[in-house]
């Protein structure tokens, strides 16, 4: 919509501004919605990763291999079984009310820490790498799942508040 003069409207800008205008804030929070699962994902295997080193000193190119292929290979099967053998096509976006909750990996980070340490005491060569990439991968995506789930179970729950006197 346009001014009386002619002239376009200017933007809004801030905080609750919407658009390609929204201001810094905006930008940010599309950066870090954005690199949330990316960032968590990276955290969890690089969290067991580093566990697996320490405990058995680092991997050989077979090791790293089976490490790639763990991960791969559950990434694949998780997202077999999330889309039903369907093309993964984009699904709407989560509430946002839920999006923060993306970010928080703790949890599963120190899950897939603790399962490697598990690992590393009874796995040795590429089979420890084989499952500390396909726990992880799976532990991670698993966990992020759960994540989601409850909490847009909870909000769907939730009653409506009663705004009438």
């Amino acid at each position: 919509m346009s001014r009386k003069d002619g002239q376009p409207q200017p933007r809004a800008v801030g905080p609750g501004a919407r658009g390609p205008g929204r201001g810094y804030r905006g930008q940010l929070r599309a950066a870090v919605t954005a690199s949330a699962a990316p960032h968590g994902y990276t955290l969890a295997l690089w969290t067991a990763t580093a566990v697996t080193s320490s405990e058995r000193g680092a991997p050989r190119a077979a090791e790293v291999l089976a490490l790639l292929a763990g991960a791969t290979l559950t990434f694949v099967a998780l997202a077999a079984v999330a889309h039903g053998g369907a093309p993964m096509m984009p699904d709407r976006s989560a509430p946002a009310g839920t999006r923060i909750w993306a970010a928080f990996h703790l949890p599963m980070a120190a899950c897939a820490a603790l399962g490697t340490m598990l690992l590393t005491r009874c796995c040795s060569g590429p089979l420890l790498w084989g499952l500390v990439g396909t726990t992880t991968t799976a532990v991670y995506l698993l966990g992020v799942s759960a994540q989601f789930f409850c909490f847009a179970v909870r909000r769907v729950t939730e009653k409506p508040q009663d705004t009438q006197p």
